[in-house]
């Protein structure tokens, strides 16, 4: 039988938690995995988004683990474009939070992360959280 719950393995990449600084997600290894699916979840800001004062999300990539590109390729990604730097989603304003961002790793290394970059000083913060999903395991059930 093809069930979700014995087909996907979760990891919290970030800790949810009021966000007044950028922050960057734990690696996520692909070993055993054929896809990775990241999910940045954001709630309500306290802030005034603007374009001067916005949250970036943005996907990298690593060979290592240690050391971090941003993965730009359209072809590496589903789900949506990439821009410069990796964003692939900027929250800049109200209508832009409490909701998730979702962006799918297909590219050839080893080890992804998304990070939160915000631009701008955030005094009273967003709610941040972020989790990796990690699908078609070599071994099963995961």
């Amino acid at each position: 039988m093809h069930d979700i719950h014995n087909n996907i393995a979760t990891v919290q990449t970030l800790d949810p938690a009021v966000t007044t600084a950028s922050r960057f997600g734990a690696p996520i290894d692909r070993r055993g995995f054929a896809a990775v699916e990241h999910i940045v979840c954001i709630g309500a800001s306290a802030e005034t988004l603007s374009p001067s004062l916005s949250i970036a999300c943005v996907l990298e990539q690593s060979e290592n683990g240690g050391d971090w590109q941003p993965v730009t390729a359209a072809h590496e990604v589903l789900g949506g474009p990439v821009g410069a730097g990796g964003v692939f989603a900027t929250i800049d304003d109200v209508a832009g939070d409490q909701r998730d961002y979702r962006i799918g790793y297909v590219g050839p290394a080893r080890y992804s992360r998304v990070a939160v970059v915000l631009t701008g000083t955030h005094e009273e913060g967003t709610p941040i959280a972020a989790l990796a999903l990690l699908a078609h395991a070599q071994l099963k059930p995961v």
